[in-house]
């Protein structure tokens, strides 16, 4: 009867006292979180939550189950602790969660500098965008943020702001905005967009903000789960796409990467560190790591 992902996610819900403010702090979207919610009620079968107004109520027995769960998760995970105690004593293990980007650009070279340092150590890298995947219990995490939505501090961890990334569009090389330095989001409006990002999560959200500000909403043609797939329908000129300039370090041959303007579409990059292991060595050796990783980007033309 239990699944404990989503008494989890319902935990998040009755903390916050909103589908919309749970599916922020949990990195999902509103109708996932809605989703599990919904099939956790059936499930009980009796009421958790109505609706009210725009927003939903707690009822008794939702408040209950969301109290009397913390201990099935302290025993969850001390049962974790355990298991990694364990594991740890031949090989410890440090488990990271970002997004594909950060992954692809960045962490070989944080990955590097923290195996040189810690020769048995095991990494396992784990995605956070998009949302939908199921993550085990990380000891940090790379996350994109919205900044018109302020910060998103994590229960338990630290947050470390690392950089803001700038978007850029991203065209074949005959296209109109080819050759040029810079170009106004405004003109994007009539393009054919291919978005990288369908599960709509804060990268992808950095960008309608962009468009609302420059007075239009975009409408895209194709959506994808990555950039990868996206830059390879633009290098096959089927239309535009806006990346983070992270993502546009290594464009395909034929592809070209232009600056916006008014607005920049921006995205705060950040570390959370899970408190608990923060004075760890192979921990620390990662935050330092990153954090040198990070001046070596913003100074890299």
């Amino acid at each position: 009867m239990w699944d404990l992902n989503r008494l989890r996610i319902w935990r998040a819900v009755a903390a916050t006292g909103s589908v919309v403010a749970a599916a922020k702090n949990l990195n999902y979207t509103p109708a996932t979180v809605s989703q599990h919610i919904t099939t956790l009620q059936k499930a009980v079968g009796a009421p958790l939550y109505r609706r009210s107004g725009r927003g939903i109520e707690i009822t008794e027995l939702g408040r209950r189950l969301a109290d009397d769960s913390a201990e099935v998760f302290t025993a969850v995970g001390r049962l974790d602790d355990l298991v990694e105690g364990f594991r740890s004593v031949s090989r410890p293990r440090l488990r990271i969660a970002a997004f594909t980007s950060f992954n692809a650009r960045l962490l070989p070279g944080i990955i590097d500098a923290v195996a040189l340092e810690h020769p048995d150590l095991r990494f396992d890298i784990q995605l956070n965008e998009p949302a939908k995947n199921r993550r085990g219990h990380c000891l940090i995490e790379i996350r994109a943020e919205v900044p018109q939505d302020g910060e998103n501090h994590l229960p338990e961890m630290t947050r470390i702001p690392l950089f803001d990334d700038d978007y850029r569009v991203v065209v074949p090389e005959g296209h109109r905005f080819a050759g040029r330095e810079s170009v106004p989001s405004i003109d994007l409006e009539d393009e054919h967009w291919v978005d990288y990002d369908m599960w709509a999560g804060p990268s992808s959200k950095v960008v309608d903000h962009a468009c609302a500000a420059a007075g239009f909403e975009r409408r895209s043609f194709a959506a994808c789960e990555d950039d990868f797939a996206a830059l390879a329908l633009i290098a096959s000129n089927m239309g535009i796409t806006v990346l983070p300039r992270l993502s546009t370090l290594q464009l395909p041959p034929g592809l070209v990467a232009v600056d916006l303007t008014d607005p920049v579409p921006m995205r705060r990059v950040v570390m959370h560190i899970r408190d608990k292991d923060a004075h760890l060595p192979h921990v620390r050796a990662f935050a330092t790591a990153t954090e040198e990783a990070v001046a070596t980007h913003l100074t890299t033309p």
